[in-house]
């Protein structure tokens, strides 16, 4: 039969180590954009000129076939994607086309690649397709159980440091909150 301590530790360990990229990344992606770094680092623009009478509507259609026909790639998902950009996008957060128009039959075609560290930042603020969002809250649940059952095995399998312990914790909630106070 296995000690309730030893299961608990068991499930601490493996659950850490399944979460273990997903915390790196976030780790990662949460330092560089904390340190001046977008989801534009490393992003790979190209620009191209349409000109072209396109009628209302029709734009998603003549961009998929002006990159047909010019073998420029094919997004992933062709369909209209929201964007802060004016004109039409389709595509994913890696890869993105975008038709604006910038006069009458006059069009700016232009074609976004972003690199791994800029995938990892919109990865990190939410801006993926929901498969990733379900790791995220699953990982940020996790995490929060990992603490809990990190402090259950510290407090009550260790007791000749508990007074140290306590004074720890209780410091690092301290520091935390005044920080997060004169940070507002």
């Amino acid at each position: 039969m296995i000690h309730k301590n030893k299961l608990f530790r068991q499930i601490h360990i493996y659950i850490s180590l399944f979460f273990l990229p997903c915390a790196l990344m976030f780790a990662i992606s949460g330092i560089t954009y904390i340190l001046g770094f977008d989801q534009d680092v490393g992003l790979k623009v190209q620009s191209y000129k349409l000109n072209q009478h396109i009628q209302k509507g029709k734009e998603r259609e003549a961009l998929i076939e002006y990159l047909v026909e010019n073998k420029l790639k094919l997004p992933s998902n062709t369909e209209i994607i929201k964007s802060k950009n004016k004109g039409v996008s389709i595509g994913t957060i890696h890869y993105s086309a975008n038709i604006a128009p910038m006069s009458e039959n006059e069009y700016l075609i232009t074609l976004k690649t972003r690199s791994l560290l800029g995938d990892m930042i919109m990865l990190h603020k939410d801006k993926g397709l929901w498969y990733f969002s379900i790791l995220s809250v699953g990982f940020g649940i996790t995490l929060f159980l990992l603490y809990i059952s990190g402090l259950i095995i510290t407090f009550f399998a260790s007791k000749k440091d508990r007074k140290k312990q306590l004074f720890v914790l209780i410091l690092g909630f301290l520091i935390t909150f005044i920080l997060a106070y004169i940070s507002l």
